[in-house]
């Protein structure tokens, strides 16, 4: 590794993982049930996004952070990145379980972490065109 720096992501991207797991468990659970009034429960909907939100920004969390440990590129860039990343799944998914859940206003927090997503992604582009390029 070249630096440490993505670690945080990685090990967070597993922990966050796990949550998603029991949340989609428990979701299956609730399907089985047999209870209309689950169906028809719009946190039902709200729940299940934040179950594949969840399972998507786990994965990108361990994927980034491993590729920002590998790259050879500006370190204050690459932790801003780093940091923008974990706000992104914290704010994005973090609040749909959240809003899930019953506290309401975690829903107007979400497109904080959707915008910090888009800017890590813009962010891993030139990471990856520089980091990389310096490799060869």
């Amino acid at each position: 590794m070249k630096n440490q720096i993505g670690k945080k992501n990685i090990v967070f991207g597993f922990a966050f993982f796990i949550t998603t797991l029991i949340l989609g468990i428990y979701l299956g659970f609730r399907a089985t049930s047999g209870d209309p009034a689950w169906e028809e429960n719009p946190m039902h909907e709200i729940l299940g996004a934040a179950h594949a939100h969840g399972n998507l920004e786990s994965v990108l969390n361990i994927l980034i952070g491993y590729i920002l440990c590998q790259l050879e590129a500006p370190p204050a860039i690459i932790k801003l990145t780093s940091i923008l990343l974990l706000i992104g799944a914290i704010f994005h998914s973090g609040m749909l379980y959240l809003t899930g859940l019953g506290v309401a206003a975690a829903i107007n927090i979400a497109p904080i972490g959707a915008i910090s997503l888009i800017i890590t992604m813009a962010l891993m582009v030139y990471l990856t065109v520089v980091g990389l390029k310096n490799r060869s």
